[in-house]
């Protein structure tokens, strides 16, 4: 699930002066370098939002400075073009800002699903919408290419239709809010859910929904634990009948200790510990 990751400790303004300074032609560096003020107000404003959780009241800034949505042309395609073709290509003046917000990846995994590789940048307000904030290290995150891509280009419209943020949303995983529910007889079955406890804020329980529907994690979760339950299906036979709950919740709180207690597997053995169908022998049972 996503994985918290400290603020990144690099100025929009001098990031983006970076970025600009060797832009070609000459007119083209010139309107982008007069813009740095601009953007790193952009940058702070959007901090401001974000620590807010009110990324959606950032509507001002869409489109700006042009302010055409989507325009082929003019100074906003230079300002997404100043990410695609100044940071992230590997000549560019950026490519070490690239290379240093990519290696913040905890493990080197997507900060949003917590699985896949991170292998690219992914914009938390798109550069299509906000490309003044194209090479804002606030607003860029590592994540996987199907993160990246399930994300997409849709700015939040509301509190509660935005994903959640690794720089600015650590506090989620204070709640255990990742199930697993498992089923059976006749055929057993594992889905993973996201289901925020009452006592979860309703704002933050809202987003942890829309983050997990958005993202298609339990996609991503539910094929991950099958080869978890062959090999449960193997092990657990060898060890007496009522050890095997409570073995199960020690992996629980393993995995807990070492993922987070909102990983998909310490929430796969929490579910597998409470299922009494699986636990009084629906571990034999073959798992495909």
């Amino acid at each position: 699930m996503m994985r918290p990751i400290a603020k990144p400790d690099l100025d929009a303004r001098t990031v983006f002066d970076t970025c600009t300074a060797g832009a070609s032609p000459k007119t083209v560096r010139t309107s982008l370098q007069a813009l740095k003020d601009t953007v790193a107000n952009a940058a702070t404003e959007y901090d401001a939002a974000a620590t807010a959780r009110a990324l959606h009241t950032f509507g001002k800034f869409k489109d700006q400075p042009d302010g055409v949505p989507k325009k082929t042309g003019g100074i906003n395609k230079q300002l997404k073009n100043t990410y695609t073709s100044r940071m992230v290509h590997k000549r560019s003046a950026g490519r070490t800002f690239y290379d240093q917000l990519l290696k913040e990846a905890p493990d080197g995994r997507c900060a949003l699903c917590g699985q896949g590789i991170a292998d690219t940048l992914d914009h938390q307000l798109p550069k299509t919408h906000y490309p003044l904030l194209a090479v804002a290290p606030a607003n860029l995150v590592p994540a996987c290419r199907d993160c990246n891509y399930y994300k997409g280009e849709e700015a939040p419209t509301s509190a509660e239709k935005q994903t959640l943020h690794p720089y600015y949303d650590s506090e989620v995983h204070d709640h255990t809010w990742l199930v697993a529910r498992v089923a059976g007889p006749p055929k057993p079955s594992l889905v993973f859910h996201a289901a925020p406890p009452p006592e979860m804020a309703p704002l933050l329980a809202a987003r942890v929904r829309h983050h997990f529907t958005t993202l298609k994690l339990a996609r991503l979760y539910n094929p991950q634990a099958g080869p978890e339950l062959r090999n449960l299906s193997r092990s657990l036979p060898r060890l007496p009948a009522n050890m095997i709950p409570e073995h199960l919740r020690e992996r629980a709180e393993d995995w807990a200790a070492s993922e987070g207690v909102n990983s998909w597997q310490a929430a796969l053995y929490r579910g597998l510990a409470g299922s009494p169908w699986y636990t009084g022998g629906g571990y034999e049972e073959p798992w495909k």
